[in-house]
């Protein structure tokens, strides 16, 4: 997990140009930062090999804006830590804990209905959020035991 993580790393910032076009410029300057180590990788229950083989069909016929758009999305997919709580909106999908790009802001959100929480009160979805770090996730399990 953790090369197929770098490899992708590696691919967005060899094309960097491409993905300035398509991608947020705070989301994309933080994911330039993104270090395998500094995330629990492959916490959600989706089928990652699957997921990678069906990214890797669509991508090759796909123009620059599908490849910048899926490949960001597979980067959330792996490293965006996903923990035991059922969305309480919707009852299909078990949150998972972004932060904002400037790591001020800990959500818990659904990517299934878009719900979104901030300590436990729902705001609207920010346009730009990136995978909580191992750092953040831990401080944001520990509060949510208190």
């Amino acid at each position: 997990m953790v090369l197929s993580f770098e490899l992708i790393l590696k691919f967005i910032r060899k094309y960097r140009k491409v993905f300035q076009r398509y991608v947020y410029e705070c989301t994309l300057k933080e994911i330039m930062k993104f270090n395998a180590n500094d995330f629990y990788l492959g916490t959600t229950e989706d089928n990652l090999v699957g997921l990678f083989l069906s990214y890797s069909k669509k991508l090759s016929k796909a123009s620059n804006k599908e490849i910048c758009g899926n490949v960001v999305h597979l980067i959330w997919n792996i490293a965006t830590f996903t923990t035991d709580y059922l969305c309480p909106s919707c009852q299909e999908s078990n949150l998972r804990i972004s932060s904002s790009t400037d790591h001020n802001h800990i959500y818990e959100t659904c990517d299934n209905c878009l719900t979104t929480f901030e300590n436990g009160e729902f705001v609207e979805r920010p346009d730009e959020m990136i995978p909580a770090t191992k750092k953040e996730v831990d401080d944001f399990l520990i509060n949510a035991k208190q």
